[in-house]
Order: structure tokens, then C-alpha cells, then sequence
């Protein structure tokens, strides 16, 4: 890497870093379980045990999106799954998932477990391996993506780097 990309980078990070600390103070921080709604409500059909297969058939999963978060700041953290990469190898859009791999192995989580992130601030891919808190408005709006469907979408107005 130039010392030029370091330098824009390093610029790049604290503007993201500045920018987000307002932003991250006021959003409401979710854990992957506050994206599904409570049992009863868009529930998969429960699977039977007749035969074999319905036997070790993939638990039945809510598949609804929590409407009440329609709209609000919100802060998640997860990891990146990229839908496009710039050919300087930043991704602007992308998945993000409760844990490494998502996506990559079938099946894919449900889509109450998916959010499509389009990113202010392109990242650079060497990035995408860590985790990150995503701070933006969520909408409670299907995607079907190709790759999985997300049941929420956001425009991150800032991204952190997830801590331990």
C-alpha cells in the first residue's frame, strides 16, 4: 500500500470514527435476537415427523420482521458479506450477518437475520474479515438478493470497527 493510501485511509477512518461517535450515542444498540419478532407471528410451518426427512428437517424459524423497528437509528454489529466490489477493492454494498460464514454455506440464515447495508462510506475488502458495528436508520423492507433474502435494509451513516 502507498503511503498516499495510508494516508487517505487513515483520513478515511477517523472522519468514519468522528462522524460515527455522534451518530453511534444516539442510535439504540440491537442484538440479532431484537430482529425477530415474538413466537407466534410469522412463524415457518412447523415440519412433521412422518418420515425421515421431516424428522431431521431444519427447525422452523420466525420469519417476520420486527415492524416496530421501521425507521429506527439503530447500532448492530455483525460481519460483511460484499454484493459489490469497486475494481480498487471497496465494498459499498453488502450483507450483514450474525456470524462468519453466513451466506457463504447453505442455507442461508432467514431473512429476519439479514440486513442489506448500502454504506455512505465505501470500505475498504481487507476489512470485510472483522466484525463492525453498523449505525443507521433500518427499514423493515424485503430483498431478495440472489445470494439470501434480507428482510431489513440500511444506509450505514457510519461504520466502527467491533471490539471484543
Amino acid at each position: 500500500m502507498t503511503h498516499a493510501k495510508r494516508v487517505i485511509g487513515c483520513a478515511l477512518a477517523a472522519t468514519l470514527l468522528v462522524g460515527g461517535i455522534a451518530i453511534a450515542e444516539d442510535a439504540r444498540e440491537l442484538t440479532w435476537d431484537d430482529l425477530i419478532p415474538d413466537a407466534g407471528g410469522g412463524m415457518a410451518e412447523q415440519p412433521g415427523s412422518d418420515s425421515f426427512d421431516e424428522a431431521f428437517a431444519m427447525p422452523a424459524l420466525p420469519t417476520g420482521v420486527v415492524e416496530e423497528l421501521d425507521g429506527a437509528l439503530v447500532k448492530i454489529p455483525g460481519f460483511i458479506v460484499p454484493l459489490e466490489v469497486s475494481s480498487g477493492g471497496e465494498v459499498s454494498e453488502f450483507l450483514l450477518v450474525p456470524y462468519f460464514g453466513a451466506c457463504i454455506h447453505y442455507p442461508p440464515p432467514p431473512p429476519n437475520q439479514l440486513v442489506h447495508v448500502l454504506a455512505k462510506e465505501p470500505l475498504d475488502l481487507e476489512s470485510t474479515w472483522d466484525p463492525i458495528w453498523a449505525i443507521g436508520e433500518l427499514k423493515t423492507e424485503f430483498r431478495d438478493l440472489g445470494l439470501a433474502s434480507a428482510g431489513y435494509k440500511m444506509t450505514a451513516q457510519a461504520i466502527e470497527k467491533y471490539e471484543y
